[in-house]
């Protein structure tokens, strides 16, 4: 099956049709779909199950995981969708699961763990990640998810 390359979410209308940014391209400081990060891990199998190793580590497998920066109004549509209101408490809860769902499946581009499992392999559909594709993320041990999770999340709100 073919892959299909993750392409960015249009938020607006008004956005696609900006005459500004059809004459200059993006310049300084702007977020433009080709910006990625990468979030690098090393693995190791020790007792018959993988743990998170250091680079230098005897055995250790580096595998990437390759995320797209989210622009503003994509960060603020996501916040929103992950957000309930509590009637009874008179607040707005985040549900940070559905909010680092979201994020995975919106931008998680590409990834080097499929290249030895092919059960591993992530396909996108109009930009998100299709279920099937989820559920290949959550078979993964809990600390590599989780590793992967605070690494985004560092670098989606803190930049780190």
């Amino acid at each position: 099956m073919p892959t299909i390359e993750a392409k960015p979410e249009k938020t607006s209308e008004s956005r696609q049709d900006r005459l500004d940014e059809k004459l200059t391209k993006p310049g300084k400081y702007e977020v433009t779909p080709e910006d990625t990060f990468t979030v690098e891990i090393w693995l190791k199998k020790t007792d018959k199950r993988w743990i998170l190793c250091n680079a230098g580590d005897k055995g250790a497998t580096k595998e990437e995981v390759v995320f797209r920066m989210w622009t503003y109004d994509e960060m603020v549509n996501l916040k929103k969708m992950a957000t309930n209101y509590d009637p009874i408490k008179r607040i707005h809860m985040v549900d940070h699961d559905a909010l680092n769902r979201m994020k995975i499946q919106r931008f998680m581009a590409a990834w080097t763990l499929d290249k030895e499992n092919t059960r591993l392999r992530i396909y996108h559909v109009n930009g998100i990640m299709v279920d099937e594709s989820w559920q290949a993320f959550t078979r993964l041990y809990p600390n590599i998810i989780t590793y992967i999770i605070e690494r985004m999340n560092l670098v989606f709100d803190f930049n780190g």
